[in-house]
């Protein structure tokens, strides 16, 4: 039987243009066995605006959803064999699912514990006022092809949400305990999902994310960009799991070395003050 894959739109209020270039990119995937759930978190997305701007191209079957606990229940009734999820801002090359998909079949069937890939990527800053590339650099290429190391913990921006994807049935026991909506979404849930699965990195630049102003948060990369609210949720969900004393002995490992490197972290940046 052949593959499928499932993918959650991240989708913000007033990003419309954005959104149809997301959408536009998975479209144009050479896998073509996808379903799509765009998940708007805020005001209602007219379904005429997907329809007028992009429904004549979209081959794909997809679906809009504003309640995130709808959006869990999709994914648990969703009979796709892998899921990803992106932001509306973000976008992929054209062989982004096929290659990813081919080499994770190809290392599950040597390494059982692998259950997601992420592969590098590269940052495009784009001119937000006449939509121009401005700059491109490589973001994560320091990372070594094979499983993921958990050093990587320490760097939030290392590995984007939208640059992995995950063999479904290895999340859900995971994502029902993180909040979708969240800024500060995919860290956690990330590190959650390493105590119990290792993912995989491919040395390769298959994906591409645009950010309009590094420093612009409303209308920037949701999940990547550093701010106050991301900064402040990520620590809400990191001492949830560190206080819940349901999870494995390696995830509790991973979020107390969090905790004293950011102490260890905070100390030399007071010591250097007064200095």
């Amino acid at each position: 039987m052949e593959k499928s894959f499932l993918v959650i739109v991240r989708h913000k209020p007033g990003r419309t243009r954005l959104l149809m270039r997301a959408l536009k990119s998975i479209n144009d995937q050479t896998f073509k066995k996808i379903n799509i759930v765009i998940f708007c978190m805020g005001e209602e997305l007219k379904r005429h605006h997907v329809d007028d701007f992009y429904l004549k191209e979209l081959s794909s079957i997809y679906t809009i959803i504003y309640d995130e606990n709808r959006i869990f229940d999709t994914i648990k009734m969703s009979k796709s064999n892998y899921l990803c999820f992106i932001d509306d801002d973000d976008s992929w090359a054209p062989e982004y699912v096929s290659r990813l998909l081919s080499l994770l079949a190809n290392i599950q069937s040597t390494y059982s514990s692998v259950n997601a890939i992420s592969c590098h990527t590269n940052k495009v800053t784009e001119v937000a006022e006449n939509n121009r590339i401005n700059t491109t650099q490589p973001w994560n290429h320091y990372l070594n092809a094979g499983p993921v190391s958990f050093d990587v913990i320490y760097y939030r921006n290392s590995i984007p949400l939208s640059s992995c994807l995950f063999d479904k049935n290895s999340v859900m026991d995971v994502i029902e305990n993180h909040k979708l909506s969240s800024p500060a979404f995919f860290w956690p849930f990330f590190i959650h999902y390493l105590a119990k699965n290792d993912v995989w990195i491919l040395p390769e630049a298959l994906a591409f994310y645009h950010f309009r102003e590094n420093d612009d948060f409303e209308f920037g990369n949701y999940t990547v960009i550093n701010n106050e609210s991301f900064d402040i949720e990520c620590k809400i969900a990191e001492n949830k799991m560190m206080r819940s004393t349901d999870d494995s002995s390696l995830l509790n490992v991973l979020l107390a070395n969090i905790a004293n490197n950011s102490l260890f972290h905070k100390i030399s940046y007071i010591e250097n003050k007064i200095k």
